[in-house]
């Protein structure tokens, strides 16, 4: 399962931040725990890297890091390098693969595996392979990053995080109707899993420690150190 969204980069760009509540914040939390756990990060992997704002953020930071940015969407990969274009071609490499179908040979092993909103399009045994994949690309000591939405644990839980993200988005200006069709994306366009179930899995994958350490309405960020 992939990704079905209809947005182009364009309209991801614009529209992203009126759907997730606090979504640049993602970015700042990652990099402040890059800076704390792997601050001389020299190879850094960005799964479903979208329009490559977050690591253009991070080449900041981590001047002397190569970068490796992969996403299924030939689409955002050409925003992407056209984003990243004014820096250092060399230090930036771009693959157009699913996570798991990424071959080993095209990404040397990484100190940091990053995936941003993106494994929870995917069903439990798939997002289980692509989180096992990202163990796979990751050095012994390397630092693998989520945020993703996630499902409440009770009905009711579900129920209240609906409508809290229906006004926040309502508040921001999207139209009605629009609001309406992402919330009918809960559970049939991406499919959630509880907070206790990602630290779970992340432990069956075989990371030694599996943190949860940033949520907000549904999204919750989550590492995991091999």
């Amino acid at each position: 399962m992939t990704n079905t969204t209809q947005f182009t980069p364009e309209h991801y760009e614009k529209n992203i931040h009126r759907t997730i509540p606090h979504y640049s914040s993602f970015q700042k939390e990652i990099i402040d725990l890059i800076r704390t756990t792997k601050p001389d990060c020299e190879a850094w992997l960005d799964t479903g890297c979208g329009t490559g704002s977050l690591i253009e953020l991070a080449n900041e930071t981590f001047q002397d890091c190569n970068f490796y940015l992969n996403d299924p969407s030939e689409e955002m990969l050409s925003y992407a390098r056209t984003r990243l274009g004014k820096h250092e071609a060399e230090r930036f490499k771009f693959t157009n693969y699913t996570t798991a179908d990424l071959p080993l040979y095209e990404v040397t092993k990484c100190d940091v595996v990053t995936a941003i909103q993106s494994h929870h399009y995917l069903n439990r045994e798939e997002r289980a392979n692509t989180t096992a994949k990202c163990y796979e690309m990751l050095k012994s000591g390397g630092i693998f990053i989520a945020f993703e939405n996630t499902a409440p644990a009770t009905e009711r839980g579900i129920e209240i995080v609906l409508d809290r993200l229906r006004r926040f988005q309502l508040e921001c200006g999207k139209e009605s109707v629009a609001v309406e069709e992402n919330l009918k994306r809960y559970n049939t366009v991406y499919f959630p899993i509880t907070i206790a179930e990602h630290i779970e899995m992340l432990k069956e994958t075989g990371f030694t420690t599996c943190e949860l350490f940033w949520t907000s309405y549904m999204q919750a960020g989550f590492y995991a150190i091999k």
